[in-house]
């Protein structure tokens, strides 16, 4: 069983990721249950607010609760997916798009691997191997529940996502990282974004992060980029 998950908040008007996919479901409030719908979306599953009401809370809520074995989740901004060979390919069908993400996580299932995310960073000169462990993580994350042994947590708010993975190195030895699968998104910017984000908060999450993580996490304030440091 396999089913792709679009979190959104805020975005009932511009969420644009729908339209990419052959099908998905969208993970929103209650109390904006009404205006996702508006929208034309059909396959919306609406949870109370308070339940799901940051990306921490959304992302477990879904992984907890979510009927399939395996699932994805992508953000609700996408507006193109990229082939990245020797150059950016601009993605746009719907039947490409979701036979790639389904093949990603058929490749999780056969490996017995927990936990994939896309790459960040969407240069082409980052290309070097269809599937490498190098980078952060993007707009597209898979789950094998069966391998999965993380849970993603507010103490490192900002940084969860690469919370997960180191976790998920220490405990299951291995991520998958496709490098060949992107995505164009929005920005945290953007109408519903999480931009209110402050220095002291970022202090906090990099301060927890070394805790936890050491040498292995690294942080760049004048740029605002983390980096994961693990030997493969």
């Amino acid at each position: 069983m396999f089913n792709i998950y679009v979190p959104s908040y805020g975005r009932a008007e511009t969420t644009s990721t729908f339209k990419l996919l052959e099908y998905c479901t969208y993970v929103v409030r209650k109390s904006q249950e009404d205006e996702y719908r508006a929208r034309g979306i059909e396959n919306i599953w609406a949870v109370n607010d308070n339940e799901i009401d940051n990306i921490c809370k959304v992302v477990n809520y879904i992984v907890d609760n979510a009927p399939e074995q395996v699932i994805f989740m992508i953000d609700d901004d996408v507006d193109y997916f990229i082939y990245r060979l020797d150059k950016n390919v601009k993605l746009l069908d719907p039947e490409i798009i979701t036979s790639e993400i389904e093949r990603i996580a058929q490749l999780m299932v056969d490996l017995d691997i927990g936990f994939a995310a896309e790459d960040a960073s969407i240069a082409p000169w980052n290309y070097c191997s269809e599937f490498e462990f190098k980078g952060t993580t993007g707009a597209m994350r898979w789950f094998n529940k069966a391998k999965y042994a993380s849970r993603f947590r507010e103490e490192v708010y900002h940084n969860c996502d690469l919370d997960v993975m180191l976790h998920e190195l220490l405990v299951n030895r291995i991520c998958l990282k496709p490098k060949y699968l992107l995505v164009k998104a929005g920005t945290d910017t953007n109408s519903g974004g999480n931009s209110s984000k402050t220095r002291q908060e970022q202090k906090d999450c990099y301060y927890e992060m070394k805790r936890r993580w050491g040498k292995y996490f690294d942080y760049n304030f004048k740029n605002n980029k983390p980096a994961i440091k693990v030997q493969r």
